[in-house]
């Protein structure tokens, strides 16, 4: 058990189960090892990947029952206010704008345009306001006008973080102080660093038909929910016990009254 056949250098004398043994070729073997934890791994990480959907599922609901939260009394969020509805009064800081990129409004591409909003009361962190989609238009070489509304207003709308574009291949101009300046990745924390700003977490998600508001698109529940995950871990985990079950059945030998050795089909 264990030990090379010395008429097989490539190949162990294996187990022996009656008149039936198990013994692994060398590089059938080697390749069932590398294989068998990517499989496992891949349903792991989907089933962890499924867990982070149900709890984001999980917290939206929570949030759609809070009563509104009102930004102009708060000084700090936390993860709990994610999603939960909100108000704020002030006005919006027409200075800076930046338009998130390759966000698609029924079939056609544009942008979701971020805003600053200083709400009333003095010290109180800056909010930025997702104010909706705007299409990119005939071209991307020149951005799309967008006005702001002038003097104090109250908005409405849910808390969030800027949606997820994926890989991002070099830094985003979050130092640039023109007025609108078009973004791949939009992270807050880098915006508020780079911009010398104090800014909330989360940004407002503007309702409709509020000041200063565009085309409404948000949509907080993922695309793929917890349940394609878990379909997902499924699959993988059946393509390793496929693995194994051919790994056992190919390397099976019978002897025969012979001593001579057949595969078991």
């Amino acid at each position: 058990m264990g030990q090379y056949n010395s008429r097989d250098s490539m190949s162990f004398t294996g187990l022996q189960f009656g008149r039936l043994r198990f013994r692994p070729a060398l590089w059938p073997t080697v390749a069932f090892l590398l294989l068998l934890p990517l499989l496992l791994g891949l349903g792991l990480w989907q089933l962890d990947r499924a867990g982070v959907k149900q709890s984001l599922v999980e917290q939206r609901a929570a949030g759609e029952v809070s009563p509104p939260l009102d930004l102009s009394l708060t000084i700090g969020l936390d993860t709990a206010d994610r999603y939960r509805p909100a108000m704020v009064r002030g006005r919006y800081d027409a200075s800076q704008q930046w338009l998130l990129d390759n966000r698609v409004f029924r079939g056609q591409p544009g942008y979701h345009v971020f805003t600053p909003f200083v709400a009333q009361g003095g010290e109180r962190p800056t909010l930025l306001v997702n104010r909706g989609w705007v299409a990119v238009g005939e071209t991307r070489e020149y951005l799309p006008r967008l006005p702001v509304p002038e003097g104090d207003v109250e908005l409405s709308g849910h808390l969030d973080s800027p949606a997820s574009v994926g890989l991002v291949l070099g830094e985003p101009p979050l130092h640039s102080v023109e007025d609108r300046v078009a973004v791949l990745s939009l992270d807050i924390a880098a915006l508020s660093a780079a911009r010398g700003i104090d800014l909330l977490p989360y940004a407002l998600v503007l309702d409709e038909n509020r000041p200063g508001s565009l085309q409404y698109d948000w949509s907080p529940v993922p695309e793929m929910g917890p349940e394609k995950h878990l379909g997902y871990a499924v699959q993988w985990f059946g393509l390793a016990v496929a693995l194994v079950i051919i790994f056992v059945g190919v390397n099976i030998r019978r002897d025969d009254d012979n001593g001579e050795k057949h595969v078991r089909v």
